[in-house]
C-alpha cells in the first residue's frame, strides 16, 4: 500500500478530480477512447485499457517516453505529451504534457485562472 501511495504522489503540483471523456491517439495504429480521472496544468492521468492494455507482450517500460495525443471532444481541446508511467494490469497511465491546442481553455479546465 505504500507503494500505491508513493505512485500517486509523484506531481507536485495540485491535481484536481475530474471524469472527462477523452480520445487517445498513439502512433497511427493505436488509438481510443479513455476518461480523466485527474488533471493539473503539466499532466493527466488516464484510464484506457484500449491502449494500455492492448496487448500482454508490452512491458510498461515500451510505452513511457512515447508521444501521446489526447483529445477533449467536450472542450474542443487537444494536449500533446509523453507517457510518464503505465499500469498495465488497470489499463491507465500518466501524460506529460508538452502543449496543448489552447492554453487558455486548459487552465480553466485546471481550475488555474
Amino acid at each position: 500500500m505504500a507503494n500505491d501511495t508513493a505512485a500517486q504522489e509523484r506531481r507536485k503540483e495540485q491535481r484536481k478530480k475530474v471524469k472527462i471523456t477523452v480520445l487517445l491517439k498513439m502512433g497511427v495504429l493505436l488509438n481510443g477512447r479513455g476518461i480523466a480521472k485527474d488533471i493539473s496544468s503539466h499532466g493527466i492521468r488516464l484510464v484506457c485499457p484500449q491502449i494500455f492494455k492492448i496487448m500482454s507482450s508490452v512491458q510498461a517500460k515500451d510505452f513511457e517516453g512515447s508521444p501521446l495525443k489526447v483529445m477533449i471532444p467536450t472542450e474542443a481541446l487537444t494536449i500533446n505529451g509523453f507517457i510518464a508511467w503505465v499500469d498495465l494490469k488497470k489499463g491507465e497511465g500518466a501524460v506529460s504534457i508538452t502543449s496543448t491546442s489552447d492554453d487558455e481553455k486548459w487552465r480553466e479546465v485546471c481550475g488555474t485562472l
